[in-house]
């Protein structure tokens, strides 16, 4: 399917990579293609076809084309559909977020195959991921994985938040906690004048949980933001 490009998941496919996609299937499963849609109307299955290819990504759609030369049978659209997602498997999606969560909490940005095994993580919650077994938690996680995979596209993974020290630990000492400020808002300004977000937005938003009265607002994010912000 050489003439695939970039499609909008709110319009069809052209109907033509849809001609494509079927002789290449009639050539590959001959007669076994040509039974299937037997006493169809023709223009109505290359028009549901099309509705839902459109629904795909570039990358789902080479994905699907390229797996067709692994069937014995030509594939209806569901299974169609299904070929052309990406397979991941729940149980290493779980540990991958289990790492992911841990290391996000360290102020890293953790490592993710796919942005929806982040967007479920996210959605079942860093605490279960954390403090439950895989057997206890197993039909949440690969339902909210299942319904990020068919979400079809995703918002990336967004930058973790500044570490904090855990509950009951010592927190970093004043100089450390100044230096990392210093820096974040170096970084920050630059990044504003290049591509103009507004990178504190998550400083203004503490603030404003202090002004709520947050009771789990933690005093060290209060300082961070104020720091930010140059109010201290």
């Amino acid at each position: 399917m050489t003439n695939v490009t970039t499609l909008s998941t709110s319009k069809p496919a052209p109907i033509t990579w849809v001609e494509s996609l079927f002789a290449r299937m009639e050539a590959m499963y001959g007669a076994k293609f040509l039974d299937m849609w037997r006493g169809t109307d023709a223009n109505l299955v290359k028009q549901l076809w099309a509705d839902e290819m459109g629904k795909l990504s570039t990358e789902d759609l080479k994905r699907g084309y390229a797996a067709l030369i692994t069937r014995d049978w030509p594939p209806s659209l569901p299974e169609y559909v299904k070929m052309c997602k990406p397979s991941i498997d729940p149980l290493v999606a779980y540990y991958e977020a289990v790492n992911g969560i841990q290391a996000r909490e360290k102020g890293e940005r953790g490592s993710w195959s796919h942005p929806a095994i982040f967007w479920a993580a996210i959605k079942v919650s860093a605490h279960d991921l954390k403090h439950q077994a895989y057997s206890q938690i197993k039909i949440r996680w690969e339902k909210a994985l299942q319904d990020e995979m068919e979400k079809g596209e995703w918002a990336p993974v967004p930058e973790p938040l500044i570490a904090l020290p855990a509950p009951g630990k010592s927190e970093m000492s004043r100089e450390h906690a100044t230096k990392m400020v210093s820096e974040l808002k170096a970084t920050e300004t630059i990044k504003k004048a290049s591509d103009g977000i507004d990178h504190l937005r998550w400083a203004r938003r503490v603030l404003e949980r202090e002004k709520r009265k947050d009771s789990t607002l933690p005093g060290i994010s209060v300082r961070f933001a104020r720091e930010a912000l140059g109010m201290l």
